[in-house]
């Protein structure tokens, strides 16, 4: 292969062929797995007697399987590189490092997505059916949860930006790949803040009861003023700019740092 032989759609086509004929068994029980634990929300509801009224009462039922879901099916995306052996064998077969880092960001992307919107909307029809039977009515489909108005939406950009993290960290993680990438977010959120926190005690001096009355990177509270406190927020410039870095910029910069790291995964 040469090596700016990157991408061809054709060969990209066998190796997507063959990576789902090679791993349909393992896709197959994970969807299964998803139909069956979305079905047991409605099941647990109809056996309790306790049926929702409204959609909205169950939709963190929702949000917890879609985000719990995906990225423990992201952290397993490269699970052979955790074998030498399977490592050897995926890195050798005869498709770029891109070709084979985008079969599987389309799987744990669109297919994963496509999946479990499939499995929600068939637990969607049971529960409104368990609503019939014990309130003899159907379930009142409120879909505010999805506006943007109330900023509900941006959880799914929540859930892209999780997913780049993740799909990082099955390729930079060998083994444990969910438990150690969330350990290692959590580990540089913490210095992250603690870091926003040193900055701002000593730029702020004196005029703080303790150091941690702030927001990270968006607002400080201080004794100041005629009221004897004043906050101090970040301009609203700052504020738009970190909307749209959460929204276009941060994603798409882990799945390129995720793609180099995987390039980097030479025999």
């Amino acid at each position: 292969m040469q090596s700016n032989n990157v991408l061809d759609f054709r060969r990209l086509g066998y190796y997507f062929q063959y990576h789902i004929l090679a791993s349909w068994k393992s896709y197959l029980l994970g969807a299964l797995s998803i139909f069956g634990l979305l079905m047991l929300v409605p099941a647990f509801m109809l056996l309790t007697d306790n049926p929702p009224h409204e959609l909205s009462e169950v939709v963190g039922f929702y949000y917890f399987g879609l985000f719990f879901g995906g990225l423990l099916f992201t952290s397993m995306a490269f699970s052979e590189l955790a074998s030498k052996e399977k490592g050897a064998q995926f890195l050798m077969l005869p498709a770029s490092h891109f070709e084979k880092f985008i079969t599987i960001f389309l799987i744990t992307t669109v297919g994963y997505l496509l999946v479990y919107h499939i499995a929600a909307y068939a637990a969607l029809l049971f529960l409104n059916k368990v609503s019939l039977i014990r309130n003899e009515r159907s379930l009142q489909l409120d879909w505010s949860f999805l506006t943007k108005e109330d900023g509900h939406i941006y959880i799914y950009y929540a859930y892209l930006f999780c997913h780049a993290l993740f799909l990082l960290g099955a390729i930079y993680f060998a083994r444990l790949a969910f438990i150690k990438t969330l350990v290692a977010t959590l580990v540089c959120l913490a210095g992250l803040y603690l870091l926003n926190t040193l900055f701002v005690w000593i730029l702020f001096a004196g005029h703080m009861q303790t150091p941690f009355q702030n927001a990270p990177f968006i607002l400080v509270g201080v004794h100041d003023g005629m009221y004897k406190s004043n906050v101090y927020v970040i301009s609203e410039k700052m504020i738009n700019s970190y909307i749209f870095s959460a929204q276009y910029l941060l994603a798409p910069a882990l799945w390129t740092i995720a793609y180099f790291r995987l390039k980097d995964k030479e025999i």
